[in-house]
């Protein structure tokens, strides 16, 4: 038995706590008879918030069983913590990855003060995000912190190049879709007056 987690979707409070409350409940309620044996997520993201990053990071590598990560469209910013979670890091031939530091958009006034605060909280951010693909890649920390603070934009043959990637497949990752445990996690809809009403489109779905 094996969970498949399609992960279309921006990494929010709301997104990780989804992947987080499913999986353990699928972990906590599973046949210890036929346990499952392997997590796959597959991805596609432009990012999102950090914090939450770093959360799907360390929660997923908290769980006992073999994790693969899949890149399939686009994996952006705070995303990139998630693929890196994988055991076995995949991505097909056209995803794309971006690595950057953490940034923050401020509104209302501040002091001197709190400015700092803010400004050590960036980096102090940025820099688990460069230790976690540290850590995943084996490479240098000043030369991938060059590379996020640069802004680095890479093809999946390149991220494979910096050991992000782990793999490059054009065939499906998985040949039958049977023995699993499905969950979808995708963005609201936009609410665009001028289109019309979904019948119905939830957030997220499991299909069993």
């Amino acid at each position: 038995m094996k969970l498949l987690i399609n992960f279309y979707a921006n990494v929010t409070e709301q997104t990780i706590r989804d992947l987080i409350m499913w999986t353990t409940q699928q972990l906590a309620q599973q046949n210890q008879d036929n346990p499952y044996d392997e997590l796959i997520i597959q991805i596609s993201s432009s990012g999102g918030s950090s914090d939450h990053g770093l959360l799907a990071y360390n929660f997923l590598k908290q769980i006992g069983i073999k994790k693969t990560t899949i890149g399939m469209g686009n994996v952006d910013s705070a995303a990139v913590m998630l693929f890196c979670a994988g055991d076995k890091r995949i991505a097909m031939p056209s995803c794309r990855f971006v690595l950057h530091e953490a940034r923050a958009t401020i509104n209302g006034e501040f002091n001197g003060t709190k400015l700092k605060e803010i400004s050590k909280l960036i980096d102090r951010i940025t820099d688990d995000y460069s230790d976690v693909v540290v850590k995943i890649t084996g490479k240098d920390k000043s030369s991938i912190s060059e590379d996020i603070k640069n802004g680095a934009v890479l093809s999946s043959e390149e991220a494979k190049k910096l050991a992000l990637v782990s793999e490059i497949i054009e065939e499906p990752y998985l040949k039958e879709m049977k023995d699993l445990q499905i969950l979808l996690i995708n963005n609201p809809p936009v609410n665009n007056p001028q289109l019309p009403k979904p019948v119905q489109e939830p957030t997220r779905k499991a299909i069993v």
